[in-house]
């Protein structure tokens, strides 16, 4: 789907903000060289903070397209582990603002420069919180302890979706399906319709004779890439001959190969017809 086509590249787009920040920081640096006008050097290395802090969620949500789902079977129905790496990179990019204050605050100490590092200090704090985390500790906890399941039986496929973190907490009452856990029958023809990167929402297309919702899903817990759901949701509704290896070990083959077609697809260069 185009959306993972999107984060596959949200790697490149890091590194060319890398290289533009580190260009700006060093054009700024001459001219304060120059003439000492120490405010606009603050000014850029605050803009530079939330830019640098991003690069690690930036590259987490870029490799997570490439993983190999792990795919096994357990008590009768094949279940897909989801991947940790969107809340890791956002635990990384706090951490990296943390370090920042603290290292603000020491060189302004030493330097006896306190105006610019507690200013440093404050803005990066305050991207910190409104932008990363809200509770780290909550935060690191639920990414440890708990992690997106998605379990495909003959019936049915059930997400076990992890908790939010503590800046999305607003998803949960937001939007119908951005709970915990959601449910669909393969007899519901259930159809991935859209994706809203802007509110995270992946919004379902049903029967409305067999299904009255929810609709719609969270992408940041779903925890697998949205090309290989897809996939799943339209191999199970097309093929209902296969649904029932899904209670057997043999499912997870079939889903391994199902997820495997998807991601070839997704990795291979798209072309353009004229």
């Amino acid at each position: 789907m185009g959306e993972d086509r999107w984060r596959r590249n949200e790697w490149k787009r890091a590194l060319i903000s890398i290289v533009i920040v580190a260009l700006m920081i060093a054009i700024i640096e001459g001219i304060y060289r120059l003439t000492h006008y120490g405010d606009f050097r603050f000014a850029v290395y605050l803009a530079s903070i939330p830019v640098i802090s991003g690069i690690p969620q930036v590259v987490c949500d870029s490799i997570v397209p490439y993983l190999r789902p792990h795919v096994r079977f357990v008590g009768g129905h094949v279940a897909i582990r989801g991947e940790r790496l969107t809340n890791i990179g956002y635990l990384i990019s706090y951490a990296i603002i943390c370090m920042a204050v603290v290292g603000a605050l020491v060189s302004g100490f030493l330097s006896h420069n306190f105006k610019i590092a507690i200013g440093i200090a404050v803005v990066a704090a305050f991207f910190a919180y409104h932008l990363l985390s809200e509770n780290p500790i909550e935060d690191l906890k639920n990414t440890i302890k708990d992690r997106s399941i998605t379990a495909l039986s003959p019936d049915s496929i059930d997400f076990h979706m992890a908790p939010h973190l503590s800046i999305h907490k607003y998803l949960e009452s937001a939007s119908d399906g951005c709970g915990n856990d959601a449910s669909f029958r393969w007899d519901q023809n259930v159809k991935i319709y859209d994706l809203s990167t802007t509110s995270h929402h992946v919004t379902l297309l049903a029967d409305p004779d067999t299904y009255d919702g929810p609709w719609g899903l969270c992408c940041r817990t779903i925890g697998i890439p949205f090309t290989g759901l897809d996939a799943l949701i339209r191999h199970f509704n097309e093929h209902p001959e296969d649904r029932p290896l899904l209670a057997t070990p043999q499912g997870v083959d079939l889903v391994n190969d199902i997820l495997a077609q998807a991601r070839a697809a997704l990795t291979t260069p798209q072309r353009s017809h004229t």
